[in-house]
């Protein structure tokens, strides 16, 4: 989801909306990709691997089965058209697909009602106050935070609402504006990659790839403590060099905290919102571990009850009335819908695949590809192609209703479904803060008054580390049968 930033009041709060346009790009692309599809139902031969049975009664695919099939399937072009109000009717993924987009709505909702409310500002502008007399422990502790938000609960465009907080307290301690603006994006971007239970990304790719969140989720808190290390260092590394410019320049550095306090309304609204996310982790993890409730659909429809549950009863002690909660609520419905349309277009492609009998035989030529070289290098082929479909659909769910369900019809030897996804996150996540076509990105440097290359400038060699830890955790993955 992008955003775009306005100003809603004469007092200079914010409100974060959808980039129509960036919409409309992405929706445009799609098309493109499903007219392309469309077409090559009439050049591509139809093919098709068999299926059984496997031992936990679900239905696999048998990976040396595929065969070339006469199909006389062939899709006319007006349903190339009609293939997204098709695929809501008659796709075999609808359930899946209804799901996401109650999802996003629920999520678009709840989180407007807590930016509405004045909750996660709260949270944050706490933190702030609490250890701002040891700012660089400040620094860390800001960060493992907002990844451990994005981690969790998916949080991306919304955190953009606390780059004034931020702002504030850089240029509190005479810090420069990149290092407010890095604060947010380098921190969500790391913590979205390393996902350890985000519905967006690693719950949607698995309940794609037939997975449950559960796999490979040790390897993920792995990577997310590595990452968390990294990123501290660099951002403490960051504001230690805003430090040293400013006093070549004769500007002494803020050693005594951030001057501001919290007020007691907002002291409370923090604890409320902390008290919310604690809860709803704790559904989570309740319905992961548990044997008997560790079944994704379930797990994912627990997180989002108990989101919403809990918003609802938290919003309304915070709002004054029902009136502004809804009000709040259906404008984050509203700020989210047009991302919807997206990942409808996403499973069309799907749809008209599949019903022109090529989906098999697309996986078959790029499994050919993958499987023809070591699986090494097969997931890093995996990797570089996800990285290129970033750059045209930044959408993390309209990417992973496109690519997951291709990637992951059959077996591919050496690299199994959870390194795939592993992978697909890979891709996804650093790149939301490199990508000059991320919507959340070019915002954010609008807000900071950064122009791109000087952020590419001072975050480049950071963004290089991060590609090249990328790789390595993939290969130590493929290296242990992950």
């Amino acid at each position: 989801m992008s955003a775009k930033q306005t100003d809603a009041t004469n007092n200079g709060e914010r409100e974060m909306k959808i980039d129509m346009k960036g919409i409309l790009k992405a929706v445009i692309l799609l098309f493109a990709i499903l007219i392309a599809v469309g077409v090559l139902t009439y050049v591509l031969p139809a093919g098709r691997y068999s299926t059984y049975i496997d031992a936990a009664g679900k239905t696999a695919v048998d990976p040396n089965s595929f065969e070339y099939i006469e199909s006389t399937t062939r899709i006319p072009f007006y349903r190339w058209l009609l293939a997204p109000f098709e695929t809501l009717i008659f796709d075999s993924s609808k359930f899946t697909l209804y799901q996401i987009i109650a999802l996003l709505l629920l999520l678009g909702g709840c989180f407007k009602v807590l930016e509405a409310c004045g909750g996660l500002p709260a949270f944050v502008k706490l933190l702030i106050v609490k250890f701002s007399k040891r700012r660089f422990l400040t620094v860390a502790v800001i960060t493992v935070v907002m990844m451990l938000l994005c981690s969790f609960f998916g949080i991306f465009d919304e955190l953009l609402i606390l780059f004034p907080v931020f702002l504030a307290f850089t240029t509190a301690m005479k810090w420069d504006n990149k290092t407010a603006l890095a604060l947010v994006l380098i921190s969500t971007g790391v913590g979205f990659t390393c996902a350890l239970f985000n519905p967006l990304t690693v719950g949607l790719c698995s309940m794609l790839a037939g997975i449950t969140v559960m796999d490979g989720l040790w390897f993920r808190l792995i990577m997310l403590v590595i990452l968390a290390a990294i990123t501290c260092v660099y951002l403490v590394r960051m504001a230690k060099s805003d430090e040293k410019k400013n006093l070549a320049d004769g500007t002494a550095a803020v050693k005594n905290g951030y001057t501001e306090s919290i007020s007691k309304d907002e002291k409370k609204k923090a604890v409320l919102v902390i008290s919310l996310f604690a809860f709803v982790l704790f559904i989570v993890i309740l319905f992961s571990a548990v044997p008997a409730l560790n079944n994704l659909g379930i797990a994912m429809i627990a997180m989002a009850g108990a989101f919403v549950i809990g918003t609802f009863v938290l919003g309304r002690m915070m709002i004054s009335s029902w009136k502004e909660f809804f009000k709040a609520f259906l404008k984050g419905i509203v700020n989210v819908a047009p991302s919807i349309i997206i990942v409808v277009v996403a499973f069309s492609i799907k749809y008209i695949a599949e019903k022109g009998d090529i989906l098999h035989t697309i996986f078959h030529f790029m499994s050919g590809m993958i499987t023809s070289v070591s699986p090494f290098l097969g997931v890093l082929i995996i990797l570089a192609f996800v990285l290129v479909v970033e750059f045209f659909i930044p959408s993390a769910t309209a990417k992973a209703s496109l690519l997951i369900p291709i990637l992951t019809i059959a077996p591919i030897p050496g690299i199994s479904k959870t390194v795939i996804v592993l992978a697909y996150m890979l891709g996804d996540g650093y790149t939301n803060v490199f990508y000059p076509t991320c919507g959340t990105l070019v915002i954010g440097l609008g807000l900071a008054n950064v122009s791109y290359f000087d952020w590419i400038k001072r975050t480049g060699l950071f963004q290089l580390l991060l590609l090249a830890t990328s790789v390595g955790f993939l290969e130590l993955a493929v290296a242990i049968g992950l």
